[in-house]
């Protein structure tokens, strides 16, 4: 009894499919997070406000992890309710979801090395290197996006 006061509301609920749909308002809030992270790289571009970049920064990086650590309960919950495969589609999602990240990470390094460092934006090598994040991170997303639709799939069955 005890345990179950601490636990996150969120982790009361009362089957699997309600865990599912708690990892999908988890996901949709890291989607918003993304839109946010891209919006003050944006601004950063422009501006060159590193001390508002980097509070920005941190900021999203707090929110990514409280998410993920709410996705991580859940998927040890859907464990716990014997639901192995929905709980895979979680881990699935969230080792795309950290290569999307790095990923993020580095298109943002090559950008500013290019773009406010002053280099040449038209060299092959950036250009080149772009285009092959790019692609990589296309993939990623596209694996994610194909994961969600198994989840929505899951979530759309019996109704």
């Amino acid at each position: 009894q005890q345990f179950a006061a601490r636990r996150p509301p969120f982790l009361m609920a009362s089957n699997a499919k309600a865990l599912l749909k708690e990892f999908t308002k988890r996901q949709e809030q890291r989607a918003n997070s993304y839109s946010e992270l891209r919006f003050f790289f944006k601004r950063y571009l422009g501006d060159r406000d590193v001390k508002t970049y980097q509070s920005s920064c941190k900021s999203i990086t707090k929110k990514f992890k409280a998410i993920g650590d709410d996705i991580l309960k859940i998927e040890k919950e859907l464990i716990e309710l014997k639901r192995n495969e929905w709980a895979a589609h979680i881990r699935q999602i969230q080792d795309n979801e950290k290569a999307k990240l790095q990923l993020t990470v580095k298109i943002q390094v090559l950008k500013t090395k290019y773009l406010l460092d002053r280099q040449d934006k038209d060299a092959p090598e950036y250009t080149s290197t772009l285009r092959s994040y790019q692609r990589q991170m296309a993939t990623i997303i596209e694996k994610i996006n194909d994961t969600l639709e198994e989840i929505k799939y899951i979530l759309h069955e019996d109704d």
